[in-house]
């Protein structure tokens, strides 16, 4: 995690130095990884049907929007 560390002074002094510091982790490298494939195909599959349910709801939400700007049209 990056932390930031600012001293500024409580007096506006644009000569006064502002101390950066900056603590920089490098994480493992994503393919030191190891998934097993069966959780992968799992993982995509409830993102397909999650992914699916969420189309049909806006679908049908966008007709009944649809049908009541019609409706409003007549």
């Amino acid at each position: 995690m990056a932390t930031l560390d600012i001293s500024v002074s409580a007096k506006e002094n644009l000569r006064e130095p502002v101390d950066i510091r900056m603590d920089i982790i490098h994480p493992e490298p994503v393919a030191a990884v190891a998934f097993h494939a069966t959780t992968i195909d799992y993982d995509y599959e409830a993102i397909k049907k999650i992914t699916h349910k969420r189309e049909r709801q806006a679908h049908v939400e966008i007709e009944q929007q649809l049908a009541v700007v019609q409706e409003s049209q007549h």
